[in-house]
């Protein structure tokens, strides 16, 4: 299972890539023989080689580079991708990638929305009737966090992608806050709470 899991889980160009081979519209020389030209050819889920007539997956291909067994090479694409081996070969169908950073960036665009609407209902629903009533927690909450929340949303905005990026970074653990929350109070939406599943945490680097 952990052999099917990475095949459908990890694309060979980006395997290609974290390992440090670049390529040309997925044309290299091909690892199999000594090839002075790009005989090789990456796709999506495989590589064939025109020359040697080499042909596989991620995983032969991991294994070639790094002169591992099929499993060995399996078990290290599942660690450098951000994976448990315990993990995929009990729930093989929850295989956890890391992100791209767009996916990132749109995923901490997603939780600071949905904070930011959070806080407005606490800020509403409840709000003390008089001066009397002592302030409930949420209500306390909203006061203390929604200036800030949407002054981080006003700076993603003013940024680039790259930017974005570097931002989502540097206040990882602010984001990763507002997603605990959302879930704490009940607000997570079933989209965010898969994303986070399958996915690299808002408080983890990508590669």
């Amino acid at each position: 299972m952990i052999f099917e899991t990475v095949r459908e889980q990890i694309a060979l160009p980006d395997a290609a890539q974290l390992y440090g081979i670049s390529s040309r519209n997925g044309n290299i020389r091909c690892i199999f023989h000594a090839d002075s030209n790009p005989s090789m050819k990456l796709y999506t889920d495989h590589f064939h080689c025109f020359g040697c007539g080499a042909h596989g997956d991620v995983t032969d291909f991991t294994a070639q580079l790094y002169g591992l067994s099929k499993l060995e090479a399996a078990r290290k694409l599942c660690s450098d991708f951000g994976l448990s081996e315990e993990h995929h070969i009990a729930a093989p169908t929850r295989c956890r990638r890391l992100m791209t950073e767009r996916e990132r960036i749109q995923l901490a665009f997603d939780v600071l929305t949905d904070y930011i609407v959070m806080l407005k209902d606490f800020r509403t629903v409840y709000a003390p009737l008089d001066g009397s009533e002592s302030l409930d927690p949420r209500f306390a909450v909203s006061l203390q966090q929604l200036d800030y929340a949407e002054y981080l949303w006003d700076m993603l905005l003013d940024l680039t992608d790259e930017e974005r990026a570097a931002f989502i970074t540097e206040n990882a653990e602010q984001f990763q806050r507002y997603y605990d929350r959302l879930k704490q109070f009940g607000r997570l939406r079933p989209k965010l709470q898969r994303a986070c599943q399958m996915s690299t945490p808002l408080k983890e680097r990508t590669a």
